[in-house]
């Protein structure tokens, strides 16, 4: 395996026209780097580059210590799997698995034995003998990841390779690829839109949004410390809260749906931001409180063993402010009935507040 690294890399389509601006980030040997961001960020044309499908307009693509921007794909020796799987209908899942090796010219009994240790990692040595038609979504997906498997590759590249899949079947396949990748060590770069697959899958998120490299990082770190308002608002679900506001230099965030103590002493035009699931619901107080937000309740979103409660907030991002409450967290209100329409009032917990800047959307320190 090998390391992966992107130094300013671009893709360019004329001067005011670009895809991917100077995204600089890297996975080490063996991690599991997943790409994220919406439809339109520029991630699969990043995975496209690092493979060699795309041409750089600027930067430089490491593989294993070496610069690859000139390389074929076929010299970079990575291997991809796509969103559409791409297997060969008239072929079975042995002469779909076994097809890179032929091309390399690798002798019979060595792809016999490659093909079969393949199969017999994913399960599907029973689905050797099969043609793509006869398979279920699954199947296939992991015919394709086997076709990768057996190359035994410096780097695998995975372009949404699950959202052609059911809910069920993604959240199995999420599980089989990350113990897959364990198994292996290999070094691994994985595209998705889903952020709970960045979440659940990545040793590290490269976030990005507008071509642009939003943020890098951990789950926890950026989670726990989104670098701005995109970054907050696209990982997690439900989103961060966010409230516009002002910090008046003495240390106090207002608005007028809430005021609250902070950690900054700066007076600046702000946003506030806060999990849902750090907030929580009070009894209703006709008396305004530091840290206090009462609004009307929406929407009541019973899911499992959480309870999301939409109020709204007039001058929060959105026009609302969601609470989540886990039903064994013991929270005053978590067990009360609220009625659509009816006052409630939360408590923002001044330990667990984001502070992004208005005009930049970026955070600050």
């Amino acid at each position: 395996m090998a390391e992966v690294r992107l130094t300013n890399v671009e893709k360019r389509y004329s001067e005011d026209a670009f895809a991917v601006k100077g995204v600089s980030f890297g996975a080490a040997d063996g991690e599991f780097v997943v790409l994220v961001g919406p439809s339109g960020c520029g991630k699969s044309t990043t995975l496209r580059m690092i493979a060699g499908l795309e041409e750089l307009t600027a930067g430089e693509i490491q593989i294993g210590g070496i610069v690859v921007n000139d390389l074929q794909p076929k010299d970079r020796d990575v291997a991809m799997v796509f969103q559409n799987y791409a297997l060969y209908p008239h072929m079975t899942v042995f002469e779909n698995m076994a097809f890179p090796l032929k091309m390399r010219k690798i002798v019979k009994p060595q792809i016999t034995q490659q093909v079969t240790d393949a199969a017999r990692l994913l399960s599907i040595e029973h689905l050797l003998k099969r043609k793509p038609k006869e398979l279920s979504g699954g199947e296939r997906q992991r015919v394709a990841v086997g076709r990768a498997i057996v190359r035994r590759p410096k780097v695998f590249l995975f372009d949404e390779p699950l959202s052609n899949l059911d809910a069920a079947l993604r959240t199995q396949m999420r599980a089989e690829i990350k113990r897959l990748q364990r198994r292996l060590g290999a070094t691994m770069l994985y595209v998705t839109h889903d952020q709970v697959e960045a979440m659940t899958m990545g040793d590290k998120i490269a976030v990005m949004n507008k071509g642009l490299l939003e943020q890098f990082g951990t789950p926890a770190e950026i989670y726990e410390a989104p670098a701005s308002v995109f970054v907050a608002r696209f990982l997690g679900s439900p989103p961060m809260n966010l409230i516009e506001g002002r910090i008046d230099g003495k240390g106090v965030f207002s608005s007028s749906a809430l005021t609250i103590d902070v950690k900054s002493s700066e007076s600046r035009e702000v946003f506030l931001g806060v999990r849902p699931e750090r907030m929580r619901l009070i009894p209703a107080s006709s008396e305004p409180a530091k840290g206090h937000i009462s609004g009307k309740l929406l929407l009541v979103e019973p899911v499992g063993s959480l309870t999301h409660y939409y109020v709204e907030v007039p001058e929060s991002v959105g026009g609302t402010f969601v609470v989540s409450v886990h039903d064994r967290d013991g929270l005053p209100g978590w067990e009360a009935t609220y009625a659509l329409g009816e006052t409630v009032t939360m408590e923002v917990p001044a330990t667990q507040l984001h502070l992004f800047d208005r005009k930049s959307e970026k955070r600050l320190s």
